[in-house]
Formats: structure tokens, sequence, C-alpha cells
């Protein structure tokens, strides 16, 4: 048990957890950031969001960051250690008051390239067919900082680190 986030980098280190069920604010950090750190440390624990905040940019963030689950803290006991066996499986267990949130918000975002905005899918593809920054620039017309910039938000939004996993995504989608 940890009660901050520091504390949980500090037990995941050594403990090596299968399944980690952590609340989405914490006293020092917030807990989908936390999560990320950890998933990253070790790539095999399932991570449970366990929170009172059922506002679906929490849910949404949590899951697009990675979480296992998102429970509500008014489960009983016996769901608790359901959703823990539940996510040790591999299944995903979300509250059940939450999933008319969740589902609609889903749909609404099958595409990857959906999250971008025009000129970041231009970028894009520009990056994915391996245009360096200063290619990019001068084909749109732009600085270099802007490409910088767009290529942060390229990254970020798709969830990748690199230019090689942004030309996957690309391949991987109907926009390059």
């Amino acid at each position: 048990e940890a009660s901050t986030g520091k504390r949980a980098m500090e037990i995941v280190d050594y403990a090596k957890p299968d399944v980690i069920i952590m609340d989405v604010k914490l006293p020092d950090s917030d807990g989908i950031t936390t999560m990320k750190n950890i998933r990253m440390r070790n790539k095999n624990a399932k991570v449970l969001m366990f929170s009172g905040f059922d506002d679906e940019y929490y849910v949404v963030r949590a899951l697009e960051s990675g979480a296992n689950g998102y429970l509500l803290k008014n489960v009983g006991g016996t769901e608790l250690v359901e959703a823990v066996r539940q996510a040790a499986d591999g299944l995903n267990p979300i509250s059940p008051q939450l999933t008319g949130k969740v589902i609609p918000l889903a749909r609404q975002n099958t595409k990857v390239s959906d999250r971008l905005t025009p000129r970041e899918k231009e970028v894009w593809k520009l990056l994915s067919n391996g245009s360096s920054n200063a290619e990019i620039s001068k084909t749109l017309y732009v600085s270099e900082s802007t490409v910088k910039f767009h290529i942060r938000n390229i990254f970020h939004k798709l969830g990748v680190k690199n230019r090689v996993e942004a030309a996957k995504a690309a391949y991987r989608s109907t926009v390059a």
C-alpha cells in the first residue's frame, strides 16, 4: 500500500506487483501520470484505476493512458476482488455506471487520425514518408519550430515516442 505516487513508484520497483489498484488523485501527483510511469517500469503490471470521479474526462484519459480498468469507489469488496481477477486475466473491468459514458466516446474515436488536426495530418504524412523537419518546414511553408510543435502534438495524440512509431501508426492508418 502506498499513500503517494512517489511511494507507489518505490514499491513497484521492488515488489513487481501483477495488479495495481490506483486512485486518479494522489496527494503528491496525478494518479494517471503515476500509472504511466509505473507501466514504463513494469510493462506487465495491470493497473485498475479506483476513483470517486465518474467524470468521462478522467475515465477516458485513464483508459487511453493504459489503465486496464476503471472502478468507482462505490463497488463492494466482492466486486473489487473480481475486478482484480479480471484484470489479471487480461480483461478490462469498468464500473457499470460508466459504460454509458465510455462506449459513445469510444465509438467517436475509431480512427487514430481523427485525433489530429488537418495540419498535423499533413506533418504526420510527410514525417512518415521520411521527410526531415527542414523538409517538412519547406514543403508546408512554416518554421521548423512550428514543425517541431506539430510533431510533439502528434506523438502525444498518437501515444508514440519517436518518428518510427509515428510512421508505423501512419502505415496502419488510412492517412499515409
